[in-house]
C-alpha cells in the first residue's frame, strides 16, 4: 500500500519530483526556461508561496507553501502535466516523463526548514555542477542578490533590435500570465549574440520569478548569512529519499559536445525519440568518445539499461 503523505496546513513543503527511470530532463537553457515560466505561471495562478526551486538534470527540488494538501497536489499535477505536454510536443515524443508520485516532506520545525533550504541550494554542489551554490543558475539563488548575475548589465537603449523585440515579447507574455514556449524561445534567441543571449536568460528569470527571496532569507540572519551557511555545510533532508545519481557534469558536457556536431543545441533532446537502432549506434559512439558510463548514456538517450 502507498504510504500516506504527511501534510500540515500552512507548513512549508520540500517537494521532490523525479523523471521515470532517472532519464535526462533538462538538456539546455531553453528546457529550463520553459519549465520555469510554466512553474511561475502556475504559482501565480494559485495560492502557492515559492521559497526555493532547483532544476537538476533529471529531477526538480521545490520549497513551497500551500494551505491544503489538495492545493499542493493540484499545483504539482497542473505544473508537471503542462510541461510534459510542451516537452513532448516539441521533442516529438509521447507518454509520461515524470514518476507518478512526487515526494514531499512538511517542514514545521525551523531547524529542519533551514537544513532543507541549504540542502536544496547545495544540490548542484553535491552533484559537482559547481563549487558554490550561488554559481549555479538554475537554483536561482544568485537572483536574490542581482538582476543580472550571469550577464553584463542590460541597457535597453543600447540593445540590438533582436534583443529589444525579444524583451518586449517577454513583457507581453508576463502581463498575460502565459509561459514561454519552445518555438517561441528558439525564435527569440536565434539572432542574439552570446552576450545578449545571457542577458536575455537573466531577463526572463527576473521577469517571471515567483520566488519570495525575503521570506527565504528570513530563516537566517540575512541572505548573505544563508549563502555562507550553504558554503559551510551541505544540509540534509532525511524525510526525502533522493536516489543516488551517478550523472556527472563532465559526462553531460562531453555528451552534449559530441551531439552538438550533429544538430543544434536546442534540438539535442530529440535524440530521445530516435529509432532504437540509431540510439544504439550513438550509444556506441558516446561510449567510445566520451568518459560517460553506459548507464549515464542510457539515461541521456532514454534507453532502458
Amino acid at each position: 500500500m502507498r504510504k500516506r503523505r504527511k501534510f500540515y496546513s500552512g507548513a512549508v513543503n520540500h517537494v521532490y519530483q523525479r523523471t521515470l527511470d532517472g532519464v535526462q530532463l533538462f538538456y539546455c537553457d531553453i528546457d529550463c526556461m520553459v519549465f520555469f515560466t510554466i512553474f511561475a505561471v502556475c504559482a501565480r495562478s494559485s495560492d502557492v508561496r515559492v521559497l526555493e526551486i532547483c532544476l537538476m538534470h533529471n529531477h526538480v527540488h521545490l520549497l513551497i507553501q500551500t494551505e491544503t494538501m489538495h492545493e499542493l497536489s493540484h499545483f504539482m499535477d497542473h505544473c508537471t502535466a503542462w510541461f510534459v505536454r510542451e516537452y513532448n510536443s516539441f521533442a516529438g515524443r509521447s507518454g509520461k516523463l515524470f514518476k507518478k508520485n512526487y515526494g514531499s516532506a512538511p517542514k514545521w520545525d525551523e531547524k529542519k526548514l533551514r537544513s532543507a533550504i541549504i540542502y536544496i541550494g547545495n544540490n548542484p554542489v553535491e552533484k559537482h555542477f559547481c563549487k558554490n551554490a550561488a554559481e549555479f543558475r538554475w537554483n536561482f539563488l544568485a537572483y536574490g542578490q542581482s538582476g543580472n548575475p550571469f550577464s553584463a548589465p542590460l541597457i535597453k537603449s543600447k540593445a540590438s533590435q533582436y534583443l529589444k523585440k525579444a524583451i518586449k515579447e517577454v513583457d507581453l507574455m508576463v502581463s498575460l500570465n502565459l509561459p514561454l514556449k519552445y518555438a517561441q524561445l528558439i525564435r527569440m534567441t536565434d539572432k542574439l549574440s552570446p552576450i545578449e543571449y545571457e542577458q536575455f536568460v537573466d531577463y526572463v528569470i527576473n521577469a517571471y520569478s515567483p520566488i519570495d527571496y525575503k521570506g527565504l532569507a528570513s530563516y537566517f540572519k540575512s541572505f548573505d548569512s544563508m549563502l555562507h551557511a550553504m558554503s559551510s555545510t551541505t544540509g540534509s533532508d532525511f524525510d526525502i529519499k533522493e536516489s543516488r545519481d551517478d550523472f556527472s557534469l563532465q559526462a553531460f558536457r562531453e555528451i552534449i559536445s559530441h551531439i552538438k556536431e550533429k544538430m543544434p543545441l536546442h534540438a539535442v533532446r530529440k535524440v530521445t525519440v530516435w529509432p532504437l537502432d540509431e540510439k544504439i549506434k550513438l550509444y556506441n559512439e558516446l561510449l567510445l568518445k566520451t568518459t560517460a558510463s553506459g548507464k549515464q548514456i542510457c539515461k541521456f538517450l532514454h534507453i532502458k539499461a
